[in-house]
């Protein structure tokens, strides 16, 4: 009994590596994609049809006898929810062709603080700055971004002696020259976008709490609304809409199922557990898989910068779990077997 019931408590966090190591994947393969010719509308639209299908019969059989009524005020609700996922792609999908694997990575360590802010301000997520469950949240969370900072700003010499093989190619040659400030800016908007995302599904749960179902529909949106702006945009191009036996297939296939689909279930399923903060705060772990991934996958060089803002994330992302458990924590009880008051949806 002891060890199921630490089975559980693990399974929230569990939720979140899985989809940070997910999504680290998608950051390389979507920015090949990219270079490899793929237009990011199309892209952003075939990866949300595929979650669609992928997902569709999972929560008909699963949820058909406990879906609740899907009244127009929850279709609504869902409709701007899918709204803010086709603006988070799209904005995030051509930012990452304009900079990087790993500085698209980096910069949605702004995540945390962009969610926290939010949750705050509409009063999901309760900070009490005396106590010292709040200060750790606080601490950690500026430690963590201040890593992440430093990945993004500060390279560093190559240490070469952790990376036998030459920098790879694959990215850097076929690639029009980076565009920082329009990529930058294009990153920024789309974590702006997330984070209001993220917010907002707490109360979508609240009035249609089937995860599955939810995740369904809001594909299906996202699909619509990706499709129509790639029409518009591209009308003049049909032959972008072409799908060969390439990366470009891999891209959409991994991305489609294993990021929209399941991860944002993951993703809805754990902001109905611990809240939209817990899920933000583990945005930082993203930068450093995405770092190790770039260095096994593609070779290139991991550089001093990287180590040390992965240090201070680790190191932050340790603090503000720490700090989120001693809210936890009631003075009836030592444990954490319940989930965090200040950050659960209100019933």
């Amino acid at each position: 009994m002891v060890c199921f019931q630490g089975i559980e408590k693990l399974k929230p966090h569990l939720s979140q590596i899985i989809y940070q190591v997910a999504f680290a994947g998608m950051y390389i393969i979507s920015r090949v994609c990219l270079v490899d010719g793929m237009n990011h509308f199309v892209f952003v639209t075939y990866r949300q049809v595929t979650a669609t299908l992928a997902i569709a019969p999972i929560a008909y059989f699963v949820e058909r006898k406990k879906r609740p009524p899907l009244t127009w005020l929850v279709l609504c609700q869902i409709f701007l929810l899918a709204s803010g996922i086709t603006i988070t792609q799209n904005c995030y999908i051509q930012g990452l062709y304009y900079t990087s694997s790993t500085f698209g990575s980096a910069a949605l360590n702004l995540l945390p603080v962009f969610t926290f802010a939010m949750a705050t301000l509409i009063r999901l997520e309760s900070v009490n700055i005396r106590t010292l469950g709040g200060q750790a949240k606080v601490l950690g969370t500026v430690i963590s971004v201040g890593g992440a900072m430093i990945m993004t700003l500060y390279k560093g010499p190559a240490l070469k002696f952790l990376s036998p093989g030459a920098e790879s190619h694959l990215i850097a040659s076929n690639s029009k020259p980076n565009n920082l400030v329009l990529g930058s800016i294009l990153v920024f908007a789309s974590i702006v976008s997330w984070s209001s995302c993220i917010v907002f599904q707490a109360p979508v749960l609240k009035r249609y709490p089937a995860q599955l179902s939810l995740t369904t529909i809001a594909c299906l949106f996202g699909s619509l609304q990706s499709g129509l702006i790639a029409v518009i945009w591209e009308h003049k191009k049909s032959d972008i809409w072409a799908i060969r036996w390439n990366v470009g297939l891999l891209g959409v296939v991994y991305s489609g199922i294993l990021c929209s689909a399941l991860g944002m279930f993951l993703q809805v399923w754990c902001i109905n557990k611990r809240g939209p903060v817990f899920v933000a705060i583990f945005t930082p772990l993203g930068t450093i898989i995405t770092a190790v991934l770039e260095l096994i996958i593609i070779h290139v060089y991991l550089h001093l910068g990287r180590v040390v803002g992965a240090i201070l994330i680790v190191v932050g992302l340790y603090i503000t779990l720490w700090g989120k458990a001693k809210d936890v924590k009631t003075p009836n009880d030592g444990d954490d077997s319940n989930t965090c008051i200040s950050t659960r949806i209100p019933k």
